[in-house]
């Protein structure tokens, strides 16, 4: 009886300590400063009890709640999206998943799992369902081994890699479940960039809303394996969102509750991370941040707003068309762009600025929407559809256009059906890609026109000049070409001509010499044949007779 009463204290004491370590993190983490509401006339945001916590625009990018965003922080199970993100992107959802000892035995026996055995095998949709409905640790393993195709260690430079080009900037992943370990760890801000390729895959959203998990028996394993969902956020659940689009929790003793989820509601898609929260405090905090967002900011489409012409600090730029006087635009505002605007400020309050620089096919330049320095999206300024493909040198090209143009009838006519099929294959692989552009980055899908598909298949490109870059590069020129008549003259006058003149003299004096000298024989010359003939006629003179003789 006593030790049964000195048990029943000792669990009462830790509980009423755990109880108050959870209070006393909480108060902490409630103190904590809230970066984006230290920003002017920006809406100000719930009081959470996470350490870090980020409310993200997932189309725009555009940071609507901060809270020590960047603080790198443990981010257990929810490690999780990363993994079946590559598995989803790498492979194919019937492909089979061998399970190895090292996959099933390297976990920690109180962590989750599926109790499947060693040398059982499941598709790679039946491990996915399992990571993200159970988070099941030992599939973790098994699909990071199948993708590396040696250990689940080899795993993690894939997952490091992968997350350097969604973005992520504070993160170091070692193991693809999120066991603990001091060398894995990431941040709120990396989670939600991770979050935006993750919530842009329709099929894996799917999976961490579905409610249960049930594997049927094969013979690849024997157990009818049934777990359920025990995410509250989900419809069933005590904190059902309406508008939740998919989620995914976490949680260690060092890593406390964390959750990563995405809500969309009147055409706005929000991603929310809470790091380092308690529960049941994370869900009212998702909550509260998703409620925030969608009550404080909206969503500005660029195309119908923007109605400057000279964007600041973009100078001036004209096409070839243009040049040559044709008054048709050849440049527009890409349609479905938007930033996310809060409802504390107008859209003429937002700063622009240009570049030219990392533009996608078919853009010119890239426009971003700022104010008070945080990014509220970006708008592309693109080549419209009935110019892209042409050129201002039509004269030049138009029986190149015309052959061209009959070869690709003749190749239609030839190929029929067939052609017809794989046309419409590649531009469905197209599409697929550019859902994954910018690493992995969900961009809104554009049909393709009929315009946009002829000047795509052949026909020279719009020639685009920046008359600001080249008025300047002419200026350069200019300037390098008089520097370089200004030094000649200088080395010509200053330096070379005192020489040039001593030449001169030099040249002068020795050629007087020398005529000195032809002049002053030739005079002797002159002389000496005078005195020769004086002498010769002397001789030649007869004497005279005398008259007188003695």
């Amino acid at each position: 009886m006593g030790i049964s009463a000195l048990c029943l204290f000792a669990s009462q004491g830790l509980s009423v300590s755990a109880a108050t370590i959870k209070e006393e993190n909480i108060a902490h983490n409630q103190a904590l400063a809230i970066q984006s509401n230290e920003v002017a006339n920006w809406p100000t945001g719930p009081v959470v009890s996470a350490e870090s916590a980020i409310l993200m625009d997932a189309d725009t990018g555009a940071i609507l709640y901060a809270k020590n965003i960047h603080q790198q922080e443990y981010p257990a199970s929810t490690t999780k999206i990363l993994t079946t993100l590559i598995a989803s992107e790498r492979c194919s959802m019937d492909e089979i998943v061998d399970f190895s000892y090292d996959a099933v035995h390297d976990i920690d026996p109180g962590s989750n799992h599926i109790a499947i055995d060693p040398g059982e095998q499941l598709t790679m949709e039946e491990c996915l369902n399992a990571i993200l409905i159970r988070s099941a640790n030992e599939v973790s393993f098994a699909v990071a081994e199948h993708i590396s195709g040696t250990t689940w260690q080899d795993f993690a430079p894939i997952m490091n890699e992968r997350a350097k080009e969604l973005g992520c900037v504070d993160s170091n992943f070692v193991n693809p479940n999120g066991l603990p370990n001091e060398d894995h760890y990431t941040s709120a801000y990396d989670l939600a960039m991770i979050g935006r390729a993750f919530f842009a895959n329709e099929a894996l959203c799917k999976m961490t809303m579905t409610h249960m998990l049930h594997i049927l028996p094969s013979e690849r394993q024997p157990d009818d394996i049934m777990e359920v969902n025990k995410m509250e956020l989900i419809p069933g659940g005590k904190y059902a969102y309406p508008y939740l689009v998919g989620c995914k929790t976490g949680y260690t003793d060092v890593a406390r509750s964390t959750l990563v989820s995405c809500a969309e509601k009147d055409g706005m898609k929000l991603i929310c991370v809470v790091m380092k929260d308690e529960n049941p405090n994370y869900y009212e905090d998702t909550i509260a941040l998703f409620d925030y967002g969608f009550s404080n900011f909206q969503r500005v489409n660029i195309s119908q707003t923007e109605t400057k012409y000279n964007i600041e600090n973009a100078g001036s730029f004209y096409s070839g068309n243009d040049i040559f006087g044709n008054s048709k635009p050849i440049l527009e505002l890409n349609q479905t762009d938007s930033i996310t605007l809060p409802n504390t400020i107008t859209f003429q309050d937002a700063v622009s600025s240009i570049s030219y620089d990392n533009t996608e096919p078919g853009q010119v330049a890239v426009i971003t929407y700022t104010y008070n320095d945080v990014v509220l999206g970006t708008a592309s300024l693109d080549f419209t559809a009935a110019e892209k493909g042409s050129s201002v040198f039509r004269e030049n090209t138009a029986e190149t256009t015309e052959s061209a143009e009959e070869s690709g009838a003749t190749d239609e006519t030839q190929s029929g059906t067939t052609t017809t099929e794989a046309d419409n294959t590649e531009t469905t692989e197209t599409a697929g890609d550019n859902t994954g552009n910018n690493g992995g980055i969900p961009t809104v899908a554009q049909e393709t026109s009929p315009e946009e598909e002829n000047s795509t298949s052949g026909g020279p490109a719009v020639i685009f000049i920046n008359v600001v870059k080249v008025f300047f590069c002419i200026v350069g020129i200019a300037v390098l070409i008089f520097l370089a008549l200004l030094l000649r003259t200088f080395f010509k006058n200053y330096h070379f001509a005192h020489r040039s003149t001593r030449l001169t003299w030099r040249f002068n004096r020795r050629r007087n010499r020398s005529r000195s000298r032809y002049r002053s024989v030739d005079q002797d010359l002159r002389n000496r044949r005078k005195e020769a003939i004086r002498q010769a006629k002397k001789r030649q003179k007869p004497k005279k007779s005398s008259h007188f003789r003695g």
